[in-house]
């Protein structure tokens, strides 16, 4: 079993059966809605129907979801797969239009095309669901390889240990009498568990002949090589601020975001519309939530706090007020788990975070966006910038009333907590996408539901 599912979830296997599924699905899906709508069954031979299926696996393509995840989260891959397949949808009308939409009216007519295609996003997601799950579940077992020089190795190595990996080693490649062609030839050709071997560079120097010769040589025999920086990436989502330095900032790709005129008018109007509409939608619910914190304890219902914005730009913040009055009369403290000063209220207020409404004013006011690092205090940017190297990237782009690090990280009360907090902003910011904006708001709104705020 474990062998069949380590096959089907990879290479061009996976994207075989991917793409199977898929046309067996939608023709499916498009025959079962039209009976059901019409009365009579589709012809799976008309062409019509054909001309939808290609459209459709043409745009999946384009959105790179014939693939399992490598190993992050078993939810990336359906989501991104559940946000394509509507676009498909867009594209499949256009076209069709475009063409003559009378060929095609029987698909077109009392909802067909619409229903079939909201059928099959959960068909297509649930699929790549289950293939991730099998994936990780039955995969080979992974011994990392972990080359790096004498300054890195404790840190890298605390680093991976905290998270779930099968097996690691860690090779200082600046010992004396180390002949690392050997080592890396005796790990990979090691048959011991059966692990499949995988390397990462984590040395910070150029790497010598010999050992970049034996690595090259690996690599072409189809042992996978990451550097540290696709390390995190890829497997954890985050940018390890830490062991970069300035050289990588200046070569590496992604951070298009700063710089797309286009894109960041297009969050812009966005923005605009969804706060606008949220103000108007959420209005009852804040004047409610109000007038209880109101009669429930001393103090304003509106809470306001200067935060740090776009550029370092300072602005004011506007919450739901969740502690009791005077909370920071002895100066500005994070907030902890059992955090005295937060009023019963208050905390039903945060862990639901409902407290960051009114932020969608700062949203309607161009302060913030809907989705970016969280605004910080200046207080707190001062200290942490000295502390934390980049720490000040984060302010590239807008604030955000929700963002990557919120979502992927708990609640921070500490200089080690907010380090790991830039490290996922700057993943945010290195490969904004629709595709991650999208993640960002399912995955806000399943910790409102689940109330996973602080």
């Amino acid at each position: 079993m474990q062998s069949v599912i380590s096959k089907l979830s990879h290479g061009f296997t996976s994207k075989l059966f991917l793409l199977c599924t898929d046309i067996l699905g939608l023709l499916l899906l498009f025959s079962l809605v039209y009976y059901l709508r019409l009365g009579q069954p589709l012809s799976i031979i008309n062409g019509p129907i054909w001309v939808i299926v290609l459209i459709t696996v043409i745009t999946l393509f384009a959105f790179n979801v014939y693939r399992t995840e490598e190993p992050i989260t078993r939810a990336r891959l359906p989501l991104q797969t559940f946000l394509a397949v509507p676009i498909a949808g867009v594209f499949t009308t256009l076209f069709v239009y475009a063409l003559g939409v009378s060929a095609f009216m029987p698909l077109f007519g009392r909802g067909v095309l619409p229903v079939a295609f909201l059928l099959f996003s959960f068909w297509a997601a649930g699929w790549r669901w289950l293939l991730t799950f099998a994936n990780q579940r039955y995969r080979t077992p992974i011994q990392w390889l972990v080359l790096v020089g004498s300054e890195l190795s404790v840190d890298i190595q605390k680093d991976i240990e905290q998270r779930d990996v099968d097996f690691i080693e860690v090779v200082d490649i600046n010992q004396q009498n180390l002949h690392l062609p050997s080592l890396l030839q005796a790990s990979v050709n090691s048959d011991a568990s059966q692990c499949e071997t995988r390397i990462i560079i984590a040395s910070q120097h150029t790497l010598s002949d010999d050992i970049a010769r034996a690595i090259m040589k690996l690599r072409f025999e189809g042992i996978k090589v990451l550097s540290l920086s696709d390390f995190y990436e890829t497997y954890w989502s985050r940018v390890p601020v830490l062991h970069l330095k300035d050289n990588w900032f200046a070569q590496t790709g992604g951070f298009s975001r700063i710089h797309d005129r286009v894109g960041l008018r297009l969050q812009r109007v966005t923005d605009i519309a969804f706060s606008s509409f949220g103000l108007l939608v959420l209005s009852p619910v804040l004047l409610l939530f109000a007038l209880l914190i109101k009669f429930s304890s001393k103090g304003n219902a509106l809470y306001s706090q200067t935060r740090v914005g776009l550029y370092g730009k300072p602005f004011t913040l506007y919450k739901l007020r969740t502690m009791v009055q005077d909370a920071e009369k002895d100066g500005p403290k994070w907030a902890t788990e059992h955090d005295p000063r937060i009023t019963p209220l208050g905390r039903f207020l945060r862990s639901s975070r409902l407290d960051e409404v009114p932020q969608l004013w700062n949203v309607l006011k161009g302060e913030m966006s809907l989705i970016g690092p969280r605004p910080e205090r200046p207080r707190f940017v001062e200290n942490l910038k000295a502390d934390i190297p980049y720490y000040d990237l984060r302010h590239l782009v807008p604030p955000g009333i929700t963002g990557w690090a919120q979502v992927m990280y708990p609640y921070g009360a500490s200089v080690e907590d907010a380090r790991k907090k830039l490290e996922y902003d700057l993943y945010y910011i290195k490969n904004h996408s629709l595709q991650l904006e999208f993640a960002i708001f399912v995955k806000t709104a399943l910790l409102m539901l689940r109330q996973g705020g602080r």
